[in-house]
């Protein structure tokens, strides 16, 4: 059979719709997966974590030290996502009290005062769940990922700590998975999808920024007043903690994860820890990269959108050990977060397999 010049054009544009439609379909069957699998998750029974604090200090040498690890949560069930208030008095986690053990999918907000060594809950809704738990920026309740009652919609809301009534700050977002706070009004997440996407969002004017894709649930706020945000770039095989300047726009690589890790925080002096079985790890970036990083002002003369520092040599491992916790308590840790005067770190343990 013989096609016309005209039939060989339609054809061409037939084709090249169907492929369109196919990436597109291709695409939301993805995404669309990726939040039946998060659904069917939260419909098992969360985790059996743990908090511990531990001390801070140095040696004579300077060398940092972690010691005397005292569990603060006293649950068989869930207790996880620790957030320090900005003065050190407290922190807040997300948990699944033994009372709630009839359902250890669903995890309520909790409040530890490190001086007075006392727990007390302060978000409790029975239809919800809620997660991530941060101080507002204006101090006027508890922002959260909430999940609803459809076990589906992940939603990033604040929740009067008095009343237990939450509003969606973004109602039209209903894949939030994680999140950290940018400056008052501004907000980046983490949703989910395949690949996670990580944007950044104003609420005053609605405005969002796609950010990067493929990343690691870790997102913490760059020391020092700035609007910098720090994730793990996990779309190479080689993971790389970058930065994002919400003023700016530009996005910096830090330092290589350690291998095939994503649960990282910083120190008050810009310098990073992060975990690799039982042990901890400390990357102080170069003087320039962490004045940027402490201070937040530095610009560069590079004025592409990515800066990215040397790399390091072979077998060239830029992260210290600092500890090891063989044999001890938190032997098997992932979530860490160190307190504003970087005197105390909370470490997340788990009994058996690492969550995911």
């Amino acid at each position: 059979m013989f096609l016309i010049e005209s039939e060989i054009v339609n054809f061409a544009h037939i084709n090249l719709f169907f492929m369109k439609s196919l990436s597109r379909f291709l695409a939301l069957t993805k995404f669309l997966l990726a939040i039946s699998l998060f659904a069917f998750a939260q419909d098992e029974p969360l985790p059996a974590t743990d908090i511990y604090l531990l001390e801070i200090s140095t040696d004579k040498k300077g060398k940092l030290k972690f010691e005397n690890p005292v569990r603060i949560t006293k649950n068989d069930n869930y207790d996880n996502e620790p957030w320090w208030y900005p003065d050190g008095s407290a922190i807040l986690y997300a948990g699944v009290s033994d009372s709630s053990a009839g359902d250890t999918s669903k995890a309520d907000i909790y409040k530890y005062d490190v001086n007075a060594k006392r727990t007390r809950v302060v978000i409790n809704t029975p239809q919800t769940a809620e997660y991530s738990p941060v101080l507002m920026p204006n101090k006027t309740g508890i922002s959260v990922v909430r999940v609803l009652e459809d076990k589906t919609s992940q939603v990033f809301a604040n929740c009067n700590d008095n009343t237990d009534e939450c509003v969606n700050l973004l109602p039209k977002i209903k894949n939030v998975g994680y999140y950290v706070w940018m400056d008052a009004s501004r907000v980046a997440l983490y949703l989910l999808g395949d690949p996670a996407i990580l944007v950044a969002v104003n609420l005053t004017t609605g405005k969002i920024d796609t950010v990067a894709e493929d990343i690691g649930r870790c997102l913490q706020k760059v020391p020092g007043k700035n609007v910098q945000i720090a994730y793990v770039d996990k779309s190479e095989s080689r993971w790389l903690i970058k930065t994002y300047d919400g003023k700016s726009g530009k996005k910096s690589t830090i330092v290589e994860t350690l291998e095939e890790q994503e649960d990282f925080c910083y120190m008050p002096d810009g310098s990073l820890l992060m975990g690799a079985g039982s042990d901890l790890y400390h990357y102080v970036p170069p003087t320039a990269v962490a004045t940027t990083t402490a201070k937040g002002g530095a610009s560069s003369k590079n004025d592409s959108k990515e800066e990215k520092p040397d790399k390091p040599k072979k077998n060239d491992n830029p992260w210290d050990k600092v500890a090891e916790f063989e044999g001890t308590s938190v032997a098997q840790f992932y979530r860490i977060a160190v307190s504003p005067k970087g005197d105390k770190i909370a470490v997340v343990t788990y009994p058996d397999e690492k969550p995911q």
